[in-house]
């Protein structure tokens, strides 16, 4: 059974898609699934509501990590 989609966005990289979706699961709580796609495969990340917030900081971190390199 598909979840109900709360927020869809695409991003378009190259040779990569990358979907952004936000979901709300069987609980009512949301989850966001950050979908990788090439030809050949599709790599799939779910971050849950409760550590979404800990998530972006880590990214942030990673993000602003890379620029200083």
């Amino acid at each position: 059974m598909e979840r109900e989609r709360l927020y869809s966005k695409k991003l378009s990289a190259g040779k990569r898609t990358y979907y952004f979706d936000v979901k709300r699961g069987r609980d009512g709580s949301a989850y966001l699934v950050i979908t990788e796609q090439t030809d050949e495969k599709r790599n799939r990340l779910m971050v849950f509501e409760e550590k979404a917030e800990e998530f972006l900081s880590a990214l942030q971190d990673a993000v602003r990590n890379m620029k200083t390199k």
